[in-house]
């Protein structure tokens, strides 16, 4: 039997293979690692950079007139930060309404889970032993107080604060000095050649990304006032608080949708009486973010190139996975630079065409 492992050869070819996927596992892991152990720094500093882009361009059109860019980075920060404070205040009322209303939505889930006999009785079984758990074990009952979603909010407040803060600065600076970064990088090339194709890709990235981030900011304001007229007309309370929430649920792909389309026959159960009649604010936004979707989008940014909806799919999950709901937001946006890039090097190497990714259809 040894003759014969003697006699067996590896062709170098799946040694090199196997090197590499080892080196891309340990890298994956090692990057993974840092990404899970440094949210708190990491998550708002690459969300700054990505807003950063976004925002570039309005910075530069500032400076033409004459506006030095320490005061322009703040000018388009102070705009940034009005606009998410507007969206809070607008958010904060109304939904602390429909907090207030949670039991009753529980109250009407109750009623529908009671058709199902068996479903029911396993939760009634298992709220059985819940309530004789609990009333043996009096100091457990003080623990869970004690784990209160109230001291929860108060521990993660700190951190929370820190991460906006942090946000907001590095924001400031990259918008402030990103020609400065620009040229930095710049000269650590070697080569002309090698400078100018970095020039181009950053102007490249930096432009495309700005358009497409503002096109679909455009849209989804869109989408969120159509829905909200739509709920209003149904008789749906707080139209305008739905129609918010579902247009920065768009900004998440794939994942938005499902969660709105949930929220919205939650709030159907309140609203109305019946589960037909509950259904009637999730068809609505099917309907809308279907033609938005599959219609309005596609028109306006281009049917050119799309993204692989499973590299899609697989950014959002893993995002969401290190960074949670913030990594979500931006995990479709880190994607179209990365594909940009890529596809941008490869053009200027005469690799490929140049051609720009659009939103997934």
């Amino acid at each position: 039997m040894s003759s014969r492992f003697d006699k067996l050869q590896v062709a170098p070819w799946m040694i090199s293979l196997l090197q590499l996927a080892a080196y891309s596992l340990v890298i994956i892991l090692a990057l993974s690692t840092m990404l899970i152990w440094g949210q708190v720094i990491l998550a708002p500093l690459v969300s700054s950079i990505v807003i950063g882009l976004m925002f570039g361009p309005l910075a530069d059109r500032i400076e033409r007139f004459g506006v030095p860019p320490v005061i322009s980075g703040g000018a388009v920060v102070l705009i940034f930060f009005l606009i998410i404070m507007t969206m809070l205040t607008a958010f904060i009322l109304p939904l602390s309404g429909w907090i207030s209303r949670l039991p009753e939505l529980w109250y009407k889930l109750q009623g529908i889970l009671a058709d199902w006999q068996g479903m029911m009785s396993a939760i009634e079984g298992a709220r059985e032993q819940l309530d004789k758990f609990t009333s043996q074990s009096a100091d457990m009952v003080v623990q869970v107080e004690e784990g209160s979603p109230i001291k929860t909010v108060a521990v993660s407040a700190p951190t929370a604060l820190a991460q906006i803060l942090i946000f907001l600065v590095s924001l400031y600076f990259f918008i402030a000095t990103r020609e400065q970064i620009k040229s930095f990088i710049i000269g650590l090339f070697a080569t002309n050649s090698s400078r100018t194709t970095f020039a181009v890709i950053f102007d490249e990235v930096e432009q495309f990304i700005s358009r497409y981030l503002l096109s679909i900011t455009f849209i989804n304001i869109g989408l969120g006032l159509t829905i909200s007229f739509a709920l209003w007309a149904v008789g749906i309370p707080a139209p305008f608080l739905w129609g918010m929430l579902a247009g920065l649920m768009n900004y998440i792909t794939y994942i938005g949708p499902v969660i709105m389309m949930a929220t919205l026959f939650g709030v159907g159960l309140v609203t109305f009486d019946t589960v037909n009649a509950a259904l009637i604010p999730v068809i609505i936004y099917t309907i809308i973010n279907g033609i938005e979707a599959q219609i309005i989008t596609p028109s306006i940014l281009g049917r050119a190139m799309t993204l692989n909806p499973f590299l899609v799919f697989f950014a959002i999950t893993f995002w969401i996975w290190a960074w949670g709901p913030l990594g979500g937001f931006i995990a479709v946006p880190m994607l179209l630079i990365m594909t940009t890039v890529i596809q941008n090097l490869a053009a200027h190497t005469g690799v490929t065409e140049n051609k720009k990714p659009q939103k997934p259809g």
